[in-house]
């Protein structure tokens, strides 16, 4: 009897091995995965990052430098709103330029910039009401629930929208 229970001891000792191993190897391949998987709420990849931190920085010194107060005239106003949303097109077309694949590979990079061009939208809406000598208020959307200028400043990068851009 004494090696029939030895015996067992050995083989659960074995079995017990086996699992801990399979557990462990699970677990390190399941944190692995997550490692790599694309995070749907932030840009990540470090190109675009890099790229729209330094666009954004222009774009906000452009629009800080263009911004006119709502004292001035109709036509210096229009002017100001154009040289902003331009500035805010050279930061869109900054990122398009890295490609389809870069933007492609992480995932809210494309609704990101199709956010600031909603933007742009939106201010050249309220620029031509305001030429046309009938202006309306500047109205921002709400895309899938959310109010634009929300999903253009929670993507995990340092690119908010300039105050001066929601005053026209």
């Amino acid at each position: 009897m004494g090696g029939t229970g030895a015996r067992w001891r050995a083989w659960a000792a074995r079995v017990a091995v086996v699992v801990g191993g399979a557990t462990v190897a699970v677990v390190l391949l399941q944190l692995w995965s997550y490692a790599h998987v694309d995070n749907p709420a932030l840009i990540e990849r470090s190109v675009i990052v890099r790229t729209a931190t330094s666009r954004c920085a222009a774009m906000r010194d452009s629009a800080a430098a263009a911004a006119v107060g709502t004292a001035a005239s109709i036509p210096q106003r229009v002017g100001a709103i154009n040289a902003q949303n331009d500035a805010v097109t050279d930061l869109v077309t900054a990122i398009r330029a890295l490609g389809p694949k870069v933007i492609d590979a992480d995932a809210p990079t494309e609704r990101w910039i199709q956010d600031w061009e909603r933007l742009v939208a939106a201010r050249d809406a309220y620029a031509r009401s305001l030429a046309s000598g009938h202006p309306t208020p500047m109205h921002l959307p709400t895309v899938e629930g959310t109010p634009l200028l929300d999903r253009l400043n929670d993507v995990g990068i340092s690119c908010r929208v300039p105050l001066a851009l929601l005053a026209p």
